[in-house]
């Protein structure tokens, strides 16, 4: 993980320079494999891979489906997109 650190040099100069730190994480991934078949031949029309992945802070306490439909919400718009050009938007709310 990269943060900011600030350096002070010899004359009292402010400098912010980036700091590479390593933190343990958790995460989840997500790898779909989208198929589009003819169904008349049963032939592959298309086929792609997507990955996606979310890291959390590991004293973060996500529920893995919280972030199945966080990794699903940055999927969907490009599977659709090879459906279809047309735009769509949306606004989903979680209950706790």
């Amino acid at each position: 993980m990269q943060r900011e650190q600030e350096v002070y040099d010899g004359f009292g100069r402010r400098r912010v320079v980036p700091v590479r730190t390593y933190m343990e994480r958790k995460g989840f991934i997500l790898r779909p494999k989208f198929v589009f078949i003819d169904g008349r031949t049963g032939a592959t029309i298309y086929s792609e891979s997507r990955r996606e992945e979310i890291l959390y802070n590991a004293q973060q306490d996500t529920p893995a489906l919280s972030s199945y439909f966080e990794l699903m919400d940055r999927i969907v718009p490009d599977f659709l997109g090879t459906l279809s050009n047309q735009k769509i938007r949306g606004t989903r709310v979680l209950l706790k």
